[in-house]
């Protein structure tokens, strides 16, 4: 066999083409053809080398990435986190007898458990959201519409005569909490005087 289908051979089989002569063969005239053989190498070595080379360098880019991302940071506001969990604690410990044992002053014993499930539900929302205060803002719309409106029904009654300022004054415990809400869950990001100079 001469040398020129071998190594037609080798070099397309590098490029993953087909050849017509088996590779069995092709290895048999290498073993007994030292040029083919040395061919073989010297072109497996330059399509190896010019498949694969060293990286070349970048430049690392990771801190001014960092520094640029808008992301939240726990921040000035984190003793909102930690008050939001005692407001909302005592909240829900001042809900639960209307809950369980359906104890409200001038109310049924439904419409007492029903009202204490809305409390029980707005503390522990409440709770949830000082433990994970990236997931405070979709609470926020709720706990703002319920306070609002307990505190206008509360006013109603107490301009009405029906109920005592002090027998309604419970309600300023969850406007409190809203506004610790929405503390937490304000986004606190970089201002953008630092973000242009980082």
């Amino acid at each position: 066999m001469d040398c020129e289908q071998p190594r037609d051979a080798i070099s397309a089989r590098l490029d993953g083409e087909e050849h017509p002569l088996p590779p069995e063969d092709v290895s048999s005239h290498l073993e007994n053809c030292a040029d083919c053989a040395h061919f073989s190498a010297g072109v497996q070595a330059l399509h190896r080398a010019t498949r694969l080379r060293e990286a070349e360098p970048v430049p690392d880019l990771v801190g001014a990435v960092l520094a640029r991302a808008d992301t939240p940071r726990r921040r000035e506001y984190e003793w909102a986190r930690y008050a939001l969990f005692a407001v909302a604690l005592t909240h829900l410990i001042l809900a639960l007898p209307a809950l369980l044992l359906g104890d409200s002053v001038g109310a049924s014993v439904h419409i007492a458990r029903e009202l204490g499930s809305w409390d029980v539900a707005l503390a522990v929302g409440m709770l949830y959201a000082a433990w994970r205060p990236e997931r405070a803002v979709g609470l926020l719309p709720f706990a703002i519409a319920l306070a609002a409106a307990l505190s206008f029904t509360a006013l109603l009654d107490v301009a009405s005569g029906r109920e005592s300022a002090i027998s309604e004054s419970h309600h300023l415990l969850e406007l409190i909490g809203v506004g610790l809400l929405a503390l937490v869950a304000r986004p606190h990001r970089r201002p953008s005087h630092q973000l242009a100079t980082a």
